[in-house]
């Protein structure tokens, strides 16, 4: 998106002097941190108003609020009730629930969209297993080419380091356990889980470990237990960093059983598990369409219903059955078939654009044969936001071209925890996400408008 900052920085890449246009070319980032974001950095970072991201953050705690009470506000605490509400097959909901406490602590990605005038939410990512969390690496790797120094000297822009809003989260969490040393956390995948992402994980232990935290990998089927306490290679684990999905617990060749030793040593107090499966619920897209769908708005108050006017996007379940059947006077997959242009039917449970479809990009035929598979299967209709050109000059050519940028904005119990942009051009696809090669990963910087000068390291509360 256009704005104050991005316009002169821009007009400095245009200009006699190509130190700016360049910059990317002299980003160095640390071993660890290049495999992940090395080769695939868009060639500027991106420039947001403080107050506007911060006031999106806002409004995302709000609703993660809002969503975390659907269960006793829709279900009257029924959790299985919830899950059957959302399409979430008996299996995997039995999963999810094990070792439920109806609490779900603030901790969360959203996946966002700036349409030119607000940020639009397009699926909440609640829980632990949150990648980007090491992207301040890319802040700090801009900021060592003193081109890009001095700019953002001169325009006072400032970041939030995520690792370190990460790590003061993990640190409480493991208090009871810990006390004041320094945590022993495990970052646990599903079995298989590292190999598949061998590039993040060490990045992201990095970061932790940069923090004062003692991070170790590992996979569930790894762990031992010693007189009621986690090990991992021998070591006593202090907190476990679930990274781990139901449905990898679910579809994985150890089965549900290789969950007891975790989740006895949370109820026992020895391991905390940080956060339990249940979180995934609240993160479900089909949660998102019990906020949007207005037959169920009498269940939220006016300030609620501001907020999800703000940030939701038309979105409704798939889910066969009376409340689900009729919208807006018409039987709902009519009505899909009818704008099919402006939706996109995506699974509720789900990352990455995995397994979604766009209307545009089907025929008539496919679009409603893809809405009438999807019927009972917990998939989710969306309508489309449309994200407002991120205008970035090719440092090869000089020429401005036009990216889609997709903002990954964190949230913790303390608010903002910083953010991160993936990008990509209109020519290379419409599913901004790294499983798409053309994708781009940019760090971001906020601006406080009438201020100037501030050190371009200093990390904002």
């Amino acid at each position: 998106m256009m704005n104050r900052v991005t316009k002169e920085f821009l007009e400095e890449c245009v200009g006699a002097d190509d130190r700016l246009r360049t910059v990317v070319n002299r980003v160095s980032l640390p071993d660890a941190y290049a495999k992940t974001y090395g080769k695939a950095l868009l060639p500027r970072p991106v420039f947001v108003e403080d107050t506007e991201i911060r006031g999106f953050a806002d409004d995302l705690t709000q609703l993660f609020d809002i969503l975390a009470s659907l269960p006793q506000r829709l279900f009257d605490g029924d959790l299985r009730r919830y899950a059957a509400s959302l399409g979430i097959g008996e299996e995997l909901a039995t999963i999810m629930l094990r070792g439920a406490t109806g609490h779900v602590p603030v901790h969360g990605r959203a996946d966002a969209y700036h349409d030119g005038t607000a940020f639009k939410l397009l699926e909440f990512n609640i829980g632990s297993e949150l990648g980007g969390m090491d992207a301040a690496a890319m802040n700090c790797a801009f900021l060592q080419v003193p081109a890009f120094h001095r700019f953002a000297e001169r325009h006072g822009l400032t970041y939030v380091d995520t690792a370190e809003r990460v790590a003061r989260v993990l640190r409480e969490a493991a208090r009871p356990v810990t006390g004041d040393r320094t945590p022993v956390v495990a970052l646990l995948e599903a079995t298989g889980g590292l190999a598949e992402a061998e590039h993040l994980f060490p990045a992201i232990a990095n970061s932790m470990n940069a923090h004062d935290i003692d991070m170790r990998l590992g996979e569930v089927h790894q762990v031992r237990t010693k007189e009621g306490k986690l090990t991992l290679n021998g070591t006593p684990i202090d907190l476990v960093l679930r990274f781990f999905s139901s449905d990898q617990i679910l579809t994985g060749s150890g089965g549900v059983e290789v969950l007891d030793p975790i989740l006895r040593a949370h109820a026992d107090g020895k391991t905390v598990l940080f956060t339990t499966l249940e979180a995934a619920m609240s993160a479900s897209k089909s949660a998102l369409a019990l906020l949007s769908d207005n037959r169920l708005h009498s269940f939220y108050s006016a300030s609620e219903l501001d907020v999800i006017d703000r940030v939701v996007p038309w979105t409704r379940l798939l889910v066969d059955g009376p409340l689900h059947k009729r919208i807006e006077g018409v039987h709902l997959l009519d009505y899909c078939c009818l704008n099919q242009e402006q939706l996109i039917l995506k699974p509720g449970v789900g990352y990455g654009g995995v397994g979604a479809l766009i209307g545009g990009e089907a025929t008539s035929a496919e679009w409603r044969a893809a809405l009438s598979a999807a019927v009972g299967r917990g998939y989710v209709v969306q309508q489309i936001v449309t994200a407002a050109p991120e205008p970035v000059c090719d440092p090869r050519t000089g020429r401005i071209e036009d990216w889609s940028a997709n903002w990954g904005v964190f949230i913790t119990d303390e608010g903002y925890a910083g953010s991160f942009v993936r990008a990509l051009k209109a020519e290379d696809g419409a599913v901004i996400s790294y499983s798409n090669k053309g994708t781009r990963g940019a760090p971001v910087f906020s601006y406080t408008e009438g201020r100037s000068t501030a050190l371009p390291h200093e990390r904002k509360s």
